[in-house]
């Protein structure tokens, strides 16, 4: 049988289809998302479409508590790129994993806060000396910053301090009066401010912080620079999007953290007026407030060399800093 021209090039066009890969989907492992204010940029840029522009095909943002579930999603999924706690990146870098921190997600405390009962006669961290306050866990951010907030005020030694599990049992021991103080994040104390009373912010202790950051494995950089910098580009543009259309935004993160809209807007307003989110770019304050926090509570026993881990190279020229 003979083919006419035109049904020749529908058949070459249809083999073409066959044998032509499909763009390679991605997953983008992202700890404690929908969880914490400093994953929203990162609904933002999924549930808009810049996670799809410059050759990126992210399809799926894979959520983890914490730790290494992180980074054994982000090994699982075959892109070699993840948010993780600055904990988690250090642990694994000196257990021998081969990453590079290339872009700072949060380095300001944001809502953290310590907090106790609005009924309690203590007014400050002084009021509490002989009492206990928690953090959540050993070694975690919140035990690092409770530490140095208790050094600063001279009150080391004289204030007990305990792991309580979480958040949401600080606030049960609290309420049972088995702690004095605990630490708080939103979307509690914006909702309830008749229940508590904050006796000090995590940003007044350490203005700068940086508490979790993006990693790449070697061999992923080296193969795909072009994706990193993409990452980065939409990261940019899910910030200046939440700067312009902040009713859009409390839409998102409505959806995404379980919150109602009404709800969502009283949120994004503290977010907004306390500066919640990196830009991407690194400060040297909050790698050495990092550093030394870390030391503070045993997790390792040198500073870090952030010279030979942090790589500035897939941020845009104004964005990069001279960090030592």
């Amino acid at each position: 049988m003979r083919l006419s021209a035109r049904s020749l090039l529908a058949l070459c066009l249809a083999a073409m289809a066959v044998a032509a890969p499909a763009a390679r989907a991605d997953t983008f492992s992202i700890s404690q998302y929908g969880k914490i204010a400093s994953t929203l940029p990162w609904a933002v840029a999924f549930k808009k479409g810049f996670l799809h522009q410059d050759g990126l095909n992210v399809t799926d943002l894979a959520s983890s508590s914490g730790g290494g579930t992180g980074l054994r999603n982000m090994m699982a999924s075959g892109m070699g790129v993840a948010l993780v706690a600055s904990t988690t990146a250090i642990a694994a870098i000196n257990q021998g994993m081969d990453l590079r921190i290339v872009m700072c997600n949060a380095d300001e405390m944001g809502d953290l806060t310590w907090a106790t009962l609005k009924d309690s006669k203590a007014r400050s961290l002084k009021d509490l000396v002989g009492q206990k306050v928690a953090f959540t866990s050993p070694r975690s951010t919140t035990e690092m910053i409770l530490r140095i907030a208790i050094a600063n005020a001279g009150l080391t030694g004289k204030v007990q301090i305990l792991p309580i599990g979480g958040l949401g049992p600080g606030l049960t021991a609290l309420a049972g009066g088995a702690i004095a103080a605990t630490p708080l994040v939103d979307p509690t104390l914006t909702l309830h401010p008749e229940k508590y009373h904050v006796l000090f912010k995590g940003r007044d202790v350490v203005p700068k912080f940086t508490y979790a950051v993006v990693v790449a494995t070697r061999q992923y950089s080296q193969q795909h620079p072009d994706k990193i910098r993409a990452l980065v580009t939409a990261y940019r543009h899910a910030i200046k999007y939440m700067e312009q259309q902040h009713e859009e935004t409390a839409q998102i993160y409505s959806q995404v953290f379980g919150v109602n809209p009404d709800d969502a807007k009283k949120l994004l307003k503290n977010y907004y007026a306390g500066g919640q989110w990196s830009h991407g770019e690194f400060s040297k304050d909050g790698l050495e407030a990092m550093s030394k926090g870390m030391q503070l509570v045993g997790l390792i026993n040198k500073p870090v060399d952030w010279s030979k881990i942090v790589d500035q190279s897939f941020l845009p020229p104004d964005q990069q800093r001279k960090l030592w």
